[in-house]
């Protein structure tokens, strides 16, 4: 094993070449070190898990990490506690979202083809055009990171069936919620695929049995998550999403023809348009699908795969179905199953493609001899590489590019407007027209505000009062969980009072008054922490259970 992960690590490098070197590259989500700004912000004001973030919104803030799934940008703060830089740390998230990604099919396919299976899947997962795609145009690092999760299901739940075994119920919870705290949309395309995966190794190796094994890694998955999932379900509500789903994003101006699918290769940085003229690649990769349909077709003919028929034909009608949902005919399915609509690009499809078709492409090595295992992966590797090799770099890079770039002048007003609409509070029908003018204003009467605290979720301020009454507004946008306190009784909030953003306001009397503004947990906030606190410990406990030396008596 060690020498296949050697030779793994080893033909990565072309993937990630690009990133080990000084500099940025631009890219389509050009927000990626601007959220992780504000998630350390969270940390440092011990705003834990982080939900409110200060800055963007034009500086009003919004609950964007209430809803936007926070699994990369916590793991990106590990490297930030260490003092990486925000663009580097872009970089290191990518590099690890590669190497996860890989290992993972590589664990999963050799569980089935072996050894020289699993790289050669491994290889196939890596070097797919859309996995370029996903990080070096798109930076959609969440939906990337997700591919990483997707071959860890399907082992631990493949290993937690046939060996009726329980120690696999801890693995299996804990990639499950890391699809659930990595990109809701791939949770939502990748369960049905996965249920079915199940239910094919349940009745294959007859074990009715480990439902109950599975129902239990599902809850304590979700209790992981529920810090996360539980606000997404019950607080969406007083969001505005619609814009998630209409204009640029609704799904009927991105489904892709059959050319794009399987015979262009017109790699390109730019963006999905309506019909066939895209300035992207959408390509499957001529590997990735030739490979598969050989192997399907061999599993009939060829005694060692044919053992394994009815699993590569369940991924092949898989892949295939999968391919289906990006094409344009696929559109009446898409009109009857409405929340097919968040996804917004059918050729999201294509992450599971990849996925299914890469882990397929694994049985290759069952086709050679031994002695020629060598000669299999040598030629898979130079063959991936000559045909797509080259995606994997950037547009274009800037050697000396770093934070102060970023985070400064026209660029950092640009991030604090950027994706403005998304889960803008109900409260507020239109986005700001200009930057928040200060934190505090006296909107009515006439008084002076000093600010002593203004955190991502604690605002603190000195006002004196020079009229009979006073009434001031913070300038942030109202969002369930914001409290106010005057002078330590808290007054109750109406958004409504605003009529052009919903913001905080407040009633003061004449004299010095104490105003006192904190993002609390709601209800629905406090259970999903409790409960992922119980998950986490629980876990903790039994990890310290199983690692304690014994003592012999």
């Amino acid at each position: 094993m060690k020498k296949s992960l050697l030779i793994l690590a080893l033909t990565l490098l072309p993937a990630i070449a690009w990133l080990v070197q000084p500099g940025f590259f631009p890219m389509h989500d050009d927000l990626q070190p601007m959220r992780q700004l504000q998630l350390e912000k969270c940390f440092l004001d011990l705003q834990l898990p982080c939900r409110w973030v200060p800055d963007m919104g034009y500086e009003y803030g919004y609950p964007l990490f209430n809803f936007y799934p926070p699994f990369p940008y916590y793991l990106g703060e590990i490297f930030r506690l260490v003092h990486f830089s925000f663009t580097n740390v872009v970089k290191i998230v990518g590099i690890l979202g590669f190497v996860a990604a890989a290992t993972a099919m590589y664990f999963l396919a050799r569980e089935f083809f072996g050894e020289p299976g699993g790289v050669v899947a491994s290889l196939f997962y890596t070097y797919s055009p859309y996995h370029s795609v996903d990080f070096y145009v798109r930076a959609a690092v969440n939906e990337f990171w997700a591919q990483a999760f997707f071959p860890l299901v399907f082992l631990f739940s493949y290993k937690l069936i046939t060996s009726r075994s329980h120690k696999w119920i801890p693995a299996l919870s804990l990639s499950v919620a890391g699809i659930m705290l990595t990109h809701n949309p791939s949770l939502m395309i990748f369960v049905p695929g996965f249920m079915l995966w199940v239910l094919f190794w349940i009745i294959k190796s007859r074990n009715l049995k480990s439902f109950i094994p599975l129902s239990v890694s599902a809850v304590w998955a979700l209790g992981f998550a529920a810090f996360f999932t539980l606000p997404v379900l019950f607080e969406t509500k007083y969001v505005s999403v619609w814009t998630l789903t209409s204009g640029y994003f609704n799904y009927l101006a991105h489904f892709l023809d059959v050319k794009q699918l399987f015979f262009w290769i017109n790699w390109g940085y730019g963006s999905s348009v309506y019909g066939p003229n895209d300035t992207m690649s959408f390509a499957i990769g001529f590997m990735q699908w030739i490979v598969p349909v050989l192997i399907l077709i061999l599993s009939l003919l060829i005694p060692k795969l044919r053992k394994m028929f009815w699993m590569i034909f369940l991924l092949f009608v898989l892949g295939a179905i999968s391919i289906f949902m990006t094409h344009f005919k696929a559109t009446p399915i898409w009109i009857i199953l409405k929340p097919l609509e968040f996804l917004q690009f059918p050729w999201r499809f294509l992450t599971l493609v990849i996925f299914y078709f890469s882990f397929i492409a694994g049985a290759l090595a069952l086709l050679f001899p031994s002695k020629a295992k060598t000669l299999l992966l040598s030629c898979s590797f130079t063959l991936l590489l000559l045909l797509n090799a080259n995606y994997f770099r950037p547009r274009e890079w800037w050697p000396t590019y770093g934070d102060t770039d970023r985070f400064s002048g026209h660029l950092w007003q640009l991030m604090l407007t950027s994706s403005i609409f998304d889960y803008l509070p109900i409260w507020a029908p239109f986005p700001p027209a200009d930057q928040a003018s200060g934190y505090i204003n006296v909107i009515k009467g006439a008084g002076i505000a000093q600010t002593i605290i203004k955190e991502s979720n604690l605002q603190k301020y000195q006002i004196n009062v020079i009229s009979n009454s006073a009434v001031v507004q913070l300038e942030t946008y109202y969002f369930p969980g914001w409290k106010i306190w005057v002078d330590g009784r808290e007054q109750k909030i109406d958004p409504t009072r605003d009529k052009l953003l919903g913001r905080i306001q407040a009633d003061l009397s004449e004299g010095q008054h104490t105003v006192i503004a904190k993002f609390t947990n709601t209800p629905v906030r406090t259970v999903g922490n409790s409960l992922s606190v119980i998950a986490w410990a629980s876990l903790l406990i039994i990890a310290i259970i199983k690692l304690w030396p014994k003592r012999s008596i």
